[in-house]
């Protein structure tokens, strides 16, 4: 028997997926607590919580998940069809792990009978994140979360900076419509910028800027964009 069959092929992998696992379950025995300070600490949270009840929840028969859900509220002054009052159902943020110890985090915007975005759901991000990775990250997911809510909400107002921050998401990241996946739009411009510098179609001074521009926007959003086109 030669030296390579009697190495263990599997090992490294399960070492690998062992180690992910141990840090994405202990982001959600600690989740409740880490998940309420991120929400008391971020801007709207607390107008919008005497309206809709939150909750933290976990499973036991799902390894690596956590959900961070908005009850129901009945929308005043709202009819759906039928003639009952409208009721709004609202967002919520799931972490959940992969077979592979990756883990996915999805966002799902405000719904009701009498309004509803395009999107299914916003993939924030996807990937092999450590116990830190995600306590650190919670931050963002929790004000990304706030701001769909008063986004996709038809009776809320948006701040500016909220209205931003979707367009942006709904720009970079991944999203599940109608139940199939689709691409960011980010990708298809940034290979449409990668195009037109490669080819030479642009003209005088965005010419030469063209190298560096893409340059830049690499830098500044390369990982995200790498990640999409793995992914």
């Amino acid at each position: 028997m030669t030296e390579n069959a009697e190495r263990n092929i599997w090992a490294a992998a399960h070492k690998e997926r062992i180690k992910w696992n141990e840090g994405s379950d202990e982001f959600v025995r600690l989740g409740k607590r880490i998940i309420e300070r991120r929400l008391n600490e971020t801007c709207g949270f607390a107008e919008l919580n005497p309206y809709m009840s939150h909750f933290i929840e976990t499973d036991p028969k799902l390894p690596g998940w956590l959900q961070v859900r908005f009850g129901n509220r009945p929308m005043p002054g709202r009819r759906t069809i039928t003639g009952g009052i409208a009721v709004e159902s609202g967002p919520t943020l799931v972490y959940s792990r992969g077979p592979s110890g990756e883990m996915a985090v999805i966002m799902y915007p405000v719904k009701s009978a009498v309004s509803n975005v395009e999107e299914d759901a916003i993939i924030l991000r996807i990937g092999f994140i450590d116990y830190w990775g995600l306590h650190l990250g919670a931050q963002q997911d929790i004000r990304d979360l706030i701001a769909y809510a008063y986004v996709t909400s038809i009776d809320l107002k948006p701040t500016w900076g909220q209205r931003q921050r979707i367009r942006w998401l709904r720009f970079a990241r991944r999203q599940i419509v109608n139940g199939e996946h689709k691409n960011p739009a980010r990708t298809t411009a940034m290979w449409k910028l990668l195009g037109l510098v490669g080819s030479g179609s642009v003209t005088g001074i965005f010419r030469l800027l063209g190298p560096g521009l893409v340059g830049w926007l690499i830098g500044t959003y390369g990982n995200d964009w790498l990640k999409s086109l793995i992914h």
